[in-house]
């Protein structure tokens, strides 16, 4: 019996040893972002409710781009367009959405389960003639959620919450939209489990203490 119990001990203390290692692995490696090539596309539309007069907001997508991450980027380009002098067009609580879509990892197709990221906010405010706007577009404020990328877990963080339109007699009437997309390794399955095994040892170890008490 009294082997038995040794025997006992030292697997749970083994497990809490691995399962300490795992976790510490899991903490503190995806904690340091990870320099990946991200090839993307963006496509983005704004709605036509809220708009009084002739609409005069579109959205610049990018077919195609690409960045190595930690870093910024941009989602396209919000573009206004002039009107005849002494027309105005009022935007109010305009929906519009920009889709995020990666193409490939480190040139490497992404796998299956991978699903887009959509931001989405509104536009407010008034364009008059070719020259005059006072246009904002604000993105919704509840968090992005990370998303997976083959072997990479990804944050992304916007950076304009808030956009002033500039007219079109202002760098062509665009105005660019830009976030920061930081990725980090994923932990490997091995370690996940062993991390499991320590848990678990821990839950008995304990078990065991208050039947002995």
């Amino acid at each position: 019996m009294r082997h038995d119990r040794l025997v006992r001990s030292w697997m749970a203390s083994t497990a809490l040893v691995l399962g300490y290692s795992a976790f510490s692995q899991a903490a503190v490696s995806p904690a340091q972002s990870a320099k990946v090539l991200m090839s993307y596309a963006t496509s983005g539309s704004i709605d036509s409710s809220g708009v009084d007069g002739i609409p005069v907001v579109s959205f610049n997508s990018v077919p195609s781009g690409e960045f190595t991450t930690p870093s910024s980027f941009s989602l396209g380009e919000f573009m206004v367009s002039a009107l005849p002098s002494g027309v105005s067009t009022t935007y109010t609580d305009t929906p519009f959405s920009i889709t995020y879509l990666v193409s490939s990892v480190d040139g490497q197709s992404i796998q299956d389960g991978y699903k887009p990221i959509v931001l989405t906010g509104k536009i407010n405010g008034t364009v008059s003639g070719a020259s005059q706007s006072d246009l904002m577009v604000s993105f919704d404020t509840t968090p992005i959620p990370s998303f997976i990328t083959n072997d990479y877990a990804n944050t992304m963080v916007n950076l304009d919450t808030s956009l002033t339109l500039v007219p079109s007699t202002t760098n062509g009437g665009r105005t660019t939209a830009q976030t920061l997309l930081v990725a980090k390794p994923v932990p490997e399955p091995a370690s996940l489990a062993i991390f499991g095994l320590g848990v678990a040892g821990l839950v008995w170890h304990r078990r065991r203490q208050a039947r002995m008490a």
